[in-house]
């Protein structure tokens, strides 16, 4: 089994991560009639930092496989065997995780948790328990 839940976006969200570079750059380019170094460093800026933001939020997709739970947001990943989760359960928390949104699921681990912040959450939530299940009682047949 392969599933794929893409992230949740906040409109909100959204608007800032994609309008504060653009807000720079503008600015930027307004500078330049004023001091030509300056419009460059400001709209180099602006660039950026909306390439490193870009870098790190876009693809963010959740992968549910028989063995892994794989968070992919950007170039970062991580792969967390089902057997070190403990549950999955719906969350609010605004701690910084790999996520575009602040419906979240809380992945309580066996040594820490990850937040993340599925469109589908009642879907992955629901996905994720049904493997943890066939996981454990694969693990008790054993």
């Amino acid at each position: 089994m392969k599933k794929e839940f893409p992230s949740a976006v906040d409109g909100w969200l959204a608007t800032v991560l994609i309008g504060a570079p653009i807000v720079v750059v503008t600015f930027g380019g307004f500078m330049l009639t004023k001091s030509i170094a300056a419009g460059v460093i400001t709209i180099f800026t602006g660039v950026l930092v909306g390439g490193i933001m870009a870098a790190f939020a876009i693809p963010c997709v959740y992968t549910l496989t028989d063995e892994y739970l794989k968070i992919k947001s950007g170039v970062i990943e991580d792969d967390i065997r089902l057997k070190k989760i403990r549950k999955a359960e719906k969350s609010g928390s605004a701690w910084s995780a790999p996520t575009l949104s602040l419906r979240r699921v809380k992945i309580a681990l066996e040594d820490g948790s990850r937040v993340i912040s599925p469109k589908d959450r009642d879907g992955f939530i629901s996905d994720l328990t049904a493997l943890l299940s066939r996981e454990k009682e694969a693990n008790q047949s054993v």
